[in-house]
């Protein structure tokens, strides 16, 4: 028989809270209950064949290491907060450039900066900043969305984490897995500017300790 003092300790035991989107857990986020992916023709990139993944978010668990493929195309085309999945106005519109993407070298020579996160609503920055390792270990500030959209390129090389999907794809069609948006001279040269102090930073904590 429970003891009183075992039954009240027990009565103070709550249940673990549900995951919720938006909140803990990202709209972009995969789900163990979205595990299936089929073809269509592209509406972002005509002439293409989109990868495309089942739509069940808050069905299962969530797969944090797995972004989802449609909803990452939906955020990256129509600027959709990957937070929350709600749209981001131009005025209230972030991304963390320092954190995220990376720099492609055109034909020409010229470097560009790549971002492939959706951008975020402030307040989900905010969110985010408090519950996401990689940012918040990282002391990572929003950055505003410039006003040069930049132009949406689609990756239909296979990227990290389906190569064993890709296998089971038919071989002689072009298919979009991903997307990134490609940003202009100026945005380049800012998100140039913010890693090189991200890494002068870091080098003065790392001497400090």
């Amino acid at each position: 028989m429970m003891s009183t003092g075992r039954a009240a300790r027990s009565a103070n035991i709550r249940p673990a809270a549900p995951w919720r989107i938006g909140e803990s857990v990202p709209w972009s986020v995969s789900w163990s209950g979205e595990r299936s992916f089929a073809l269509k023709p592209s509406t972002d990139f005509p002439g293409l064949v989109d990868l495309v993944q089942k739509q069940n978010p808050g069905v299962g668990t969530p797969l944090f290491a797995a972004v989802h493929v449609t909803r990452h195309r939906q955020g990256m085309a129509g600027h959709v907060c990957h937070v929350c999945g709600r749209p981001t106005p131009r005025r209230d519109r972030f991304l963390f450039p320092v954190q995220s993407g990376g720099f492609v070298t055109l034909e020409d020579g010229s470097v560009r900066y790549g971002g492939n996160v959706p951008p975020v609503h402030m307040a989900c920055a905010r969110r985010a900043q408090r519950l996401c390792p990689h940012l918040s270990g990282a002391f990572a500030m929003p950055e505003p969305f410039p006003g040069d959209e930049g132009r949406l390129i689609q990756r239909t090389d296979v990227v990290p984490g389906m190569e064993a999907l890709a296998k089971t794809l038919p071989a002689d069609l072009e298919i979009v897995f991903s997307c990134y948006r490609l940003f202009g001279e100026a945005f380049t040269r800012r998100v140039q500017v913010l890693r090189r102090a991200d890494d002068d930073a870091m080098a003065r904590r790392a001497g400090e300790t």
